[in-house]
């Protein structure tokens, strides 16, 4: 009896079943197949009316290539009626986050089973409903390989998802920034499964620099959620030190600065409580691998684009100031002193020498960020709008625009490096993205052809190479938290959102409202351009908020403003 049985799995997804949009491609012999696209109930009957009939023979063998119209992590539930002309049927089941990676087969163009099983077959009966699968898809491609005549009553994805509630959110008058926002939540929320994932096909492991632009979505779209800090906590309980977080030396700067952050929005000291050793072990070790001159020696990683260039190594020292901010601020609430004071000299020192960002725009915000960049770092960011950005650090990248470039060039660069994903097909914001490779690329959801690029398939670079390439990857969700904090103009700065800043930026925009996920509950605020430039703004902010008003306005609706 259930009764009697522990439950110890915090995991509280649920399952959706999702009929097809489409059916791009059928290959071999099919009747009745556009009866897939319509919802039935999953129940085999002894009688069934309506199926879908394919026959298979060896020489052409039955295929068919559906698209759920959206990214969906889960699997497929196929509900079988009757298989003749044998007792059981294999069939072969292909998931792809694009049309082309559905149709291709494992080492074709980097197409993988690496972290999740998207390329495998089963066997199965009549009279049967088998669900199997367990990764990140928009389209499948389904198979008999076996020579037989096989009644079909449906086929749906079942979807698997954290039931939150989006409380973040943002509107304007611009439909493009609209669909970015939406688009970066949504993706994001698909990597919160039993832990927060950097992607759903490809990467469902917690990587913690990655969780970075992960976490800041997730504060300001749901809220506390449980698997923020269990990613942290699963980090720290599985790197015993002096081994570096995920073997990479810069993640463990991130541990520190992801934790800080964390701290300080759901103002839960405990967290540093429970992980003081671990703190103070790490801070320590991180120290003993800081140069005489204030570099960072362990690792220079920061993203694959800027692997190998010379410039990460200011980039990493960037990043060791932001993480000796964190660190000082962490050691103030344990009162840890003496740490304290090591590490404000060891800031001081990094902070001491000003640093060429070598043309990359994620080394140029860092440094701007870290305020050690020389004169160059602005012209980087001015220059070139959508190319050089990076999915990874486009929050940082935009934050770092803001020190000098105008409103109108800043979303208009957001609006074009993301929006060219939307225009290619994306439901979800990739691993990496280039702007140069839309050069004739078709869409995901087109079968290439000779005459254009697989914008999945052709593309993609170091680990990410062509359909390995992860399409649904949550550190991609950078512009969720810009947005919030740079367009709304949303700033937390007391610990657990105990003060918040307004000081929205609007550029081209006339209207835009939002809101953010705090501990007391939603805060929304409204802004509205009038014809003289000047804006009206209404807030509403739960009572334990203090508001802190940054510019003048015509008319601010609130409740407790300071």
């Amino acid at each position: 009896m259930l009764k009697n049985i522990s439950f110890q799995d915090t995991d509280t997804r649920i399952k959706q079943y999702l009929v097809p949009k489409k059916i791009l491609l059928t290959r071999g012999i099919w009747k009745g197949e556009e009866r897939l696209l319509r919802y039935k109930n999953r129940q085999i009957g002894t009688q069934e009316p309506e199926v879908t009939t394919l026959i298979s023979t060896e020489e052409d063998k039955a295929g068919i290539l559906l698209d759920f119209g959206t990214e969906l992590h889960g699997g497929i539930c196929l509900s079988l009626f009757r298989i003749r002309d044998g007792e059981e049927a294999t069939f072969r089941i292909c998931f792809g986050e694009s049309a082309g990676e559905a149709l291709s087969h494992i080492s074709e163009k980097g197409a993988t089973n690496d972290h999740s099983m998207r390329d495998f077959e089963i066997r199965t009966k009549s009279w049967t409903v088998t669900e199997c699968g367990a990764t990140g898809f928009r389209f499948v491609y389904i198979e008999c390989l076996t020579p037989a005549r096989v009644n079909i009553k449906t086929i749906q994805a079942i979807m698997t998802y954290q039931p939150y509630e989006y409380i973040g959110s943002f509107e304007s008058d611009d439909e493009r920034l609209n669909r970015i926002y939406d688009t970066a939540a949504y993706t994001c929320h698909l990597c919160l499964q039993n832990e927060i994932w950097d992607g759903i096909k490809r990467d469902r492991l917690v990587w913690i620099g990655d969780l970075n632009p992960e976490l800041k979505t997730v504060k300001y779209v749901f809220g506390d959620v449980p698997q923020i800090y269990g990613a942290l906590a699963l980090s720290a309980r599985n790197t015993i030190l002096p081994t570096w977080i995920n073997g990479i030396a810069t993640y463990s700067l991130w541990w520190l600065i992801n934790l800080d952050e964390w701290v300080f929005y759901t103002g839960k000291r405990e967290y540093l409580a429970e992980q003081r050793d671990y703190i103070v072990r790490m801070t320590r070790q991180i120290l003993e691998n800081v140069s005489e001159d204030g570099y960072f020696t362990a690792s220079d990683f920061i993203d694959w684009p800027s692997k190998g260039f010379p410039s990460a190594k200011a980039g990493a020292k960037a990043l060791l100031i932001l993480c000796m901010d964190a660190c000082i601020r962490i050691c103030e609430i344990l009162g840890e002193n003496e740490l304290k004071k090591e590490c404000e000299a060891v800031r001081t020192l990094a902070a001491g020498k000003k640093e060429d960002c070598g043309a990359l725009k994620q080394i140029a915000s860092l440094l701007l960020l870290a305020d050690i960049a020389d004169k160059d770092a602005a012209d980087c960011l001015q220059n070139g709008g959508a190319h050089g950005f990076s999915t990874f650090m486009s929050y940082y990248i935009l934050k770092g625009m803001t020190r000098c470039c105008t409103e109108e060039d800043i979303l208009q660069t957001l609006k074009t490096y993301y929006g060219a994903m939307l225009d290619l097909g994306a439901t979800t914001f990739w691993e990496d993205f280039d702007i140069q490779w839309t050069e004739n690329a078709c869409r995901l959801d087109e079968i290439c052809d000779t005459t254009k690029k697989d914008i999945h398939g052709d593309f993609g670079k170091y680990c990410y190479i062509g359909y390995r390439h992860s399409l649904c990857h949550g550190w991609s969700s950078g512009p969720v938290a810009f947005l919030t904090e740079y367009v709304l103009g949303i700033r937390i700065k007391g610990e657990g959102c105990r003060e918040i800043e307004i000081e929205p930026h609007l550029g081209h925009l006339r209207h835009v409202k939002g809101s953010i996920a705090t501990p007391f509950g939603k805060l929304t605020v409204e802004h509205t351009k009038r014809e003289d430039g000047t804006v009206e703004t209404k807030i509403d902010v739960p009572k334990e908020i203090a508001l802190k008003i940054l510019k003048p306005y015509v008319s601010i609706d609130n409740k407790n403003p300071v």
